[in-house]
């Protein structure tokens, strides 16, 4: 043979021991969970959501607590999975055994299949305008409830802030939870800045994490790369569930998405609006109770972020009820808490939700 033939028999065979690969590792380390109910709902500019119910424990034959339904909507980077592990290290499932009727919301970006033609409209603008409107709109009408409670963790937080008293209506929402969700974005990697130059048109793809994630799995754990320093506090959280959100939660970055954080960060760290208009500028007239969590170690998200976003919630009323709550060993914890880790960390059950679930129902955090 010659030698291009024998590049061609080399390149067969790699892309035959990947897929083998990859076959074995997300069939050995993917967790399936299950859902009552499960919605694929087409969005007006042409995309789509995705909606996952959970009814509340026990709720069969009786009525459930007098609370409004919990919509969960996660980061970047992430699909509905971010907040719902498994029954051990779920948020979603600790507040459905709370006895509230949760629903957990994948974004547009948070999906693995895409229609062609569909990656241009993956912004944040788009995801403002119509992914969290819609997702709020269809809990509220499933449930026929007048309003719901909102939990935003990273990026699902910063779309509550672009989104609150805009697309979706104040009184729609009754209490809020963040998690992680920085109110200015850092330039947390170094020396990418320039790409932010680059037309809009070299963004039409999308940075494939998912795969990445996937063929890295196995050995997330124990190969410790800028990606865990950045992303977590790799020591504080459960054993082994960093492999298994590799394969199930873990999603690829849209471009254009990635362009428009490229402009934030390595700009003035001011999130904007397509009009140019600082997210921030509509929680002013906030005035729905608000609990902010942040880790001490926190490299995406540090607390000094989201108490920018404390100090502008509610700011032209009086009496809001608005917390930050830290977490990590200067705050009396026994480990620091990173990012992805106020999620999957070995105590999150009882130091991070436990919180959560307390505020939701009504109780003084």
């Amino acid at each position: 043979m010659d030698v291009w033939q024998w590049i061609l028999l080399a390149a067969a065979v790699l892309a035959l021991a990947t897929w083998a690969h990859l076959k074995f590792w997300v069939a050995r380390l993917s967790r399936p969970v299950r859902y009552d109910e499960e919605h694929l709902i087409g969005t007006p500019d042409g995309s789509h959501i995705e909606l996952r119910r959970l009814k509340p424990q026990g709720s069969e034959g009786h009525e459930g607590p007098n609370l409004p339904p919990v919509l969960l909507v996660h980061g970047i980077a992430m699909n509905h999975r971010n907040l719902d592990s498994d029954e051990r290290l779920s948020l979603a499932r600790q507040l459905r055994s709370d006895g509230r009727d949760v629903w957990l919301l994948t974004l547009r970006c948070g999906r693995a299949v895409l229609r062609r033609g569909e990656l241009a409209r993956h912004t944040f603008g788009a995801l403002a305008e119509h992914d969290v409107p819609l997702a709020v709109a269809e809990v509220l009408r499933r449930t026929g409830q007048n309003h719901l409670d909102y939990v935003g963790f990273s990026m699902g937080g910063i779309l509550l802030y672009a989104t609150l008293g805009r697309s979706v209506a104040a009184q729609a929402v009754r209490r809020v939870v963040i998690i992680g969700s920085p109110g200015r974005i850092g330039r947390v990697v170094r020396g990418v800045g320039w790409l932010r130059r680059l037309p809009a048109w070299c963004f039409l793809w999308r940075l494939p994490l998912r795969l990445l994630s996937r063929l890295a799995a196995f050995a997330s754990e124990w190969m410790v790369t800028p990606v865990h320093t950045t992303t977590m506090e790799l020591a504080n959280c459960q054993p082994g569930y960093v492999r298994h959100a590799a394969v199930d939660a873990v999603q690829s970055v849209p471009g254009p998405l990635l362009r428009e954080l490229l402009h934030w960060a390595y700009g003035d760290g001011v999130i904007r609006l397509a009009d140019g208009r600082d997210v921030l500028d509509g929680l002013r007239d906030a005035t729905q109770p608000v609990l902010l969590i942040a880790g001490t170690k926190d490299r995406l998200a540090p607390p000094k972020t989201l108490a920018v976003v404390l100090q502008a919630w509610g700011a032209h009323h009086s009496g809001v009820a608005k917390s930050l709550l830290v977490v990590g060993r200067s705050a009396g914890q026994p480990s620091d808490y990173g990012h992805a880790d106020l999620a999957i960390g070995s105590r999150a059950p009882q130091e991070v939700h436990q919180a959560i679930c307390q505020f939701l129902n009504g109780a003084a955090v």
